[in-house]
């Protein structure tokens, strides 16, 4: 199980890697834990929790990935987001709001906006950028007080970079051990395998079946 610890400007992850040898460098641990995190094609389901100082609501989620080019998300619940729908397909995105039957087109300038109140952008959901490439990255410590070494690496925003956060932080365990986060929680999902290319069309995106 997968988890996130999130904030506006400030994302925090705690993740696991194969065990690393002491030379391992920042950008082949933030290398190794997105292949991992993402891989190639995924299927999965989640909760995307989202609280504010007001209000606090749950998305139940189902997601496809094909990478490097196509994602597709829709909601599944509460009723009122049901149907609701992402698709990505190379560097153009889509959403679909079927309460009103309108499939919109999302430019490049909103990628960077909420997804559906979260603290999550557009290019978040649909990972249209790379923590590898678009991140220069430093290892900024070691915590040796726990079973296994803990790295804490400190990833900058290249200056051309698509990217909303200022900085992250990832601390990323030396073993294969799964750790735990907020916001999104990871209840089931399977990684590299056959994901037939026809979900990830505007006809898929408005009919699920």
């Amino acid at each position: 199980m997968i988890h996130y610890r999130l904030s506006c400007f400030l994302l925090i992850v705690l993740f696991s890697a194969p065990l690393l040898a002491s030379t391992t460098s920042a950008v082949s641990l933030i290398e190794r834990m997105e292949q991992l995190l993402w891989s190639d094609s995924s299927h999965g389901r989640s909760t995307m929790r989202i609280e504010s100082d007001y209000w606090t609501r749950e998305l139940q989620l189902e997601a496809w990935m094909n990478r490097p080019d196509h994602t597709l998300i829709r909601i599944h619940s509460p009723k009122k987001e049901a149907g609701v729908g992402s698709l990505r397909i190379g560097d153009a995105m889509w959403n679909y709001l079927p309460k009103v039957d309108r499939t919109i087109k999302i430019p490049p300038s909103m990628m960077l906006q909420p997804w559906m109140g979260s603290n999550f952008s557009n290019d978040d959901l649909v990972k249209d950028s790379s923590f590898v490439d678009d991140y220069t990255h430093e290892v900024a410590g070691v915590d040796d007080s726990g079973e296994v070494p803990v790295y804490r690496v400190v990833s900058t925003p290249r200056p051309d970079a698509p990217v909303v956060w200022s900085q992250l932080e990832f601390e990323i365990r030396a073993d294969a051990i799964p750790v735990s986060r907020t916001i999104i929680h990871i209840e089931s999902i399977e990684f590299d395998i056959p994901v037939d290319e026809a979900l990830f069309s505007l006809r898929r995106l408005r009919n699920p079946e």
